[in-house]
């Protein structure tokens, strides 16, 4: 048991060590349908470090990210978002926040290999938005479609929620 434990933290610290490296990738080339899985590591890391670093921090950084990101999501053959008014409220309130959704939902397709999941996309990618806004309250704007989500999961109806409206 506790060399479980050990080997867990152990496997979380390098997680976080390489995230907090995350260099966003020069001169990619995202062409056909196999250089895109060539960078799925790469989206991970930028997820990781994305959801890690203070939005007041690195924000060029950020940025470029940000790009990378939004341009491996707009031509990956595998994950497929779909952005329903009635799951992501706040993006008239907090547009910032919809890349985060749309990488917690990359995210949990990639690590999962489940690409038509629905629910778990939408899911993984509020829950994301959740966690982001929550660190980096003190750098956004105040969002009641945000906080209502956060209401939601603290008694346990944010998944049926999104079950009604994916």
């Amino acid at each position: 048991m506790k060399k479980v434990f050990l080997m867990l933290i152990f496997t979380a610290t390098l997680s976080l060590l390489y995230a907090q490296d995350f260099e966003p990738p020069e001169n990619y080339k995202l062409e056909k349908a196999e250089d895109y899985t060539l960078y799925e590591k790469d989206v991970i890391n930028c997820i990781h470090w994305m959801m890690k670093t203070p939005l007041n921090e690195n924000t060029d950084k950020r940025k470029v990210a940000n790009a990378f990101l939004l341009k491996w999501l707009t031509g990956s053959p595998n994950v497929h978002l779909a952005i329903k008014q009635e799951i992501v409220t706040f993006i008239g309130s907090s547009p910032e926040l919809l890349i985060i959704f749309m990488g917690g939902w990359a995210k949990y397709s990639l690590e999962s290999g489940d690409f038509d999941n629905m629910v778990a996309g939408n899911l993984a990618g509020i829950e994301s938005v959740i966690e982001f806004y929550t660190k980096n309250e003190a750098y956004l704007n105040k969002d009641k479609n945000v906080l209502k989500y956060i209401k939601m999961k603290e008694k346990g109806t944010l998944k049926s929620y999104i079950e009604k409206n994916a």
